[in-house]
């Protein structure tokens, strides 16, 4: 009853979390989102399969990146304590910090996670350098829980994210509050799966410029699907297939590929692209001439390891970027105990 309760509770607050996201269906005012940076606190597991793994429950903790659902404790286990950083051309120092343990049939999580841009030049209107340097810094802290059931689970998180640009006079900290949820199905053969999430439902409750009015623009509010195939045929393989609806951006598709090499280390490839993109590049193969004049090229493809022991569980990844802006190292350790 305890549980039922609990479940009953989270998905009210999903409902009205869905009913006053600013009528989501009704709008989409391109560009117009803000804290677009909780999107980039990736696990290396989550950039290696480009955020396609969301329907499969994961020891993972990470995985609640993608979906509350999935989190799951490994074997034998009763708290798990993960860590991963990130470098590249986007970010100078950005990382995150996990703790993820059990009460009843309750797993829960907190998270701290920050991104440090490095130090900035000032330029004036004119592209000149104004002498000042500036120091952005943006931070994220998670709050989770998940409700594992025999075939269907159901999880939650809240966040709360701040984000400073400068130091101008009139300048301040912006903060803001948002909301996800996820549910997952997986067949009772656990050969495939599916999942449904929203992610980034909120807004800010304070913005960056101290003018005595605050502006409450809105987080990315993302709609997902996912699902999950491991064939019969190779069932050291699993194929992972994720679309994303956000409200102020394309929709895209996210494919991954994990395969296990034996029962420790496992390699990770993953690949996304806008539908507009994938319209354009079918109409191009197909000699039609009637293809979007616009484009996105909002191509990514990333890689990785994994290895995972009793004692501890190490991965790696690497991605290169969107429209030529760089690439990214990640890599991640969590322990159990």
């Amino acid at each position: 009853m305890f549980l039922k309760r609990q479940i009953h509770c989270s998905l009210v607050l999903c409902a009205v979390a869905i009913s006053t996201a600013n009528a989501y269906f009704e709008q989409g005012d391109a560009g117009q989102e803000v804290f677009s940076f909780m999107n980039t606190f990736d696990s290396p597991r989550n950039a290696a399969l480009e955020k396609s793994a969301s329907a499969l429950p994961s020891a993972d903790p990470t995985i609640s990146q993608l979906n509350p659902a999935a989190i799951r404790l490994p074997d034998g286990k009763e708290r798990v304590v993960s860590m991963h950083w990130q470098t590249g051309d986007m970010a100078e120092n950005q990382g995150s910090i996990f703790y993820t343990s059990q009460f009843r049939n309750i797993i829960y999580q907190v998270s701290y996670n920050w991104l440090d841009y490095g130090s900035i030049d000032g330029y004036d209107i004119y592209g000149d350098k104004t002498g000042k340097t500036y120091e952005p810094f943006s931070q994220l802290v998670t709050a989770t829980a998940a409700f594992p059931m025999k075939h269907f689970d159901f999880g939650f998180s809240l966040k709360f994210a701040s984000d400073k640009l400068a130091e101008e006079e009139g300048d301040r900290m912006a903060y803001g509050a948002a909301f996800d949820w996820g549910i997952s199905w997986q067949a009772s053969s656990h050969l495939f799966g599916f999942s449904f999430m929203a992610r980034d439902f909120g807004c800010l409750l304070q913005d960056y410029v101290d003018d005595g009015e605050d502006e409450f623009y809105p987080f990315g509010q993302t709609f997902a699907i996912g699902g999950f195939l491991r064939p019969k045929v190779l069932r050291r393989m699993t194929l992972f297939m994720e679309n994303d609806f956000p409200r102020y951006a394309e929709p895209d598709l996210n494919l991954g590929l994990e395969y296990a090499l034996g029962s420790s280390f496992f390699v990770r490839a993953g690949f996304t692209r806008t539908w507009l993109d994938l319209k354009r590049d079918f109409l191009e193969l197909t000699s039609s001439e009637s293809r979007p004049d616009e484009t996105n090229e909002a191509r990514m493809l990333s890689a990785g390891l994994g290895y995972n022991s009793n004692l501890f569980s190490l991965d790696y990844a690497f991605s290169y970027l969107a429209q030529g802006m760089g690439m990214e190292h990640r890599i991640g350790l969590r322990v159990g105990f």
